[in-house]
């Protein structure tokens, strides 16, 4: 199905709704257009697998305004079944099982990604360079999102994981995170190996017989990040090599992801908390079956920023501009002007253009 059906209504059936069988349908008093939530909860999750950052579009599943007649469950999470992740703390949403796939294979050997795991039951044991375990606290809400060693963002869990050679996330045969109808069930292994050399750090990380929801990845994603105390600048690039995301069916996809990460940060030396500066990212992933078909891509039009002195002011990237194609579908948002005090974006749905607001 064309899911520009899914995604575009028309007011008339908005208006006939009842309770949550069409709750997707939601629409900005400044806006001469339906989206239908899907479509915000991809943008959502695309923009936030891209940036590194988390934040809440106004009007998606993750928003407490979007559920107000929807009898919201646990952690937020409605009973409708629809989605199958509202990753707890995240503000990661994965309407179908393939993109849930894609969220945890952009996210693994992430902090969201190890946030993942560590919600969705695995057993994850740290190890230093001598086989001794070691503790890394993986708060819900504190330190790196989409990115590992953050440049100096998070100076505490960058000096934390120079001393983990291996992380090893293990599902073992199977385990399974039930929220009200929501069920996902992970299996296999997750392997990051690290290595430090002078001011280069590089992980690597593989799967072993890794499954989501039935679905496989395999491949391997290197990162190489670097970090000059003298320029405060800090360097993040990933690629994947080899990548695969083996459909339910028995499809194969071939996945492919860059991704650079250039920091400019100016730490509180007291506190050690960013100030100022900022994190532009560059990104080119892609799904794509061996006839050509594309089941997911995400790409920077024109890098993202994030200003690190907004804060809580604007949440996510202040500027630049991403292009999500799911299927047959592309949307492109445009983040805004670059101030902490423009809150709007523009998202164009296959050619139609409407605006949505970044949460606080």
């Amino acid at each position: 199905m064309n899911l520009i059906k899914m995604f575009l209504w028309v007011v008339a059936i908005s208006l006939l709704a009842a309770g949550c069988s069409n709750e997707g349908l939601n629409s900005d008093s400044n806006s001469d257009t339906i989206l239908n939530q899907t479509v915000v909860d991809i943008v959502q999750t695309s923009a936030q697998l891209a940036s590194g950052t988390s934040f809440e579009i106004v009007g998606s599943s993750s928003d407490s305004t979007a559920a107000i007649n929807c009898k919201p469950g646990p952690n937020g999470r409605r009973g409708n079944g629809r989605h199958n992740g509202i990753l707890d703390g995240l503000s990661l949403l994965a309407p179908t099982d393939e993109l849930l796939a894609i969220v945890d294979a952009e996210s693994a050997s992430d902090f969201r990604g190890l946030r993942i795991s560590k919600s969705g039951g695995a057993t994850i044991t740290n190890y230093n360079a001598a086989g001794e375990t070691v503790s890394l606290p993986i708060s819900a809400t504190d330190g790196p999102q989409g990115c590992s060693f953050s440049g100096h963002q998070f100076p505490v869990y960058d000096s934390l994981l120079a001393t983990i050679a291996k992380t090893v996330i293990d599902f073992g045969s199977g385990v399974t995170l039930r929220r009200d109808t929501v069920k996902i069930t992970r299996s296999g292994k997750i392997v990051i190996t690290r290595t430090v050399d002078g001011a280069t750090k590089t992980e690597v990380t593989t799967f072993d017989n890794y499954k989501v929801n039935g679905i496989g990845i395999s491949g391997t994603k290197t990162r190489i990040s670097t970090f000059d105390k003298s320029t405060g600048s800090g360097t993040s690039t990933t690629s994947v090599a080899d990548g695969k995301i083996t459909l339910a069916d028995g499809t194969v996809a071939t996945w492919t992801s860059e991704k650079s990460r250039v920091s400019d940060i100016t730490l509180d030396e007291t506190t050690l908390k960013p100030t100022s500066g900022t994190i532009t990212t560059t990104v080119d992933a892609k799904v794509v079956t061996s006839d050509g078909t594309v089941i997911y891509s995400h790409k920077t039009n024109a890098p993202l920023i994030e200003n690190v002195a907004c804060g809580n002011r604007r949440r996510g990237p202040v500027s630049g501009n991403l292009e999500t194609v799911y299927r047959t579908d592309t949307v492109q948002v445009d983040f805004g002007d670059g101030t902490c005090t423009n809150k709007t974006i523009t998202i164009t749905f296959n050619g139609v253009t409407t605006t949505k607001t970044i949460g606080e």
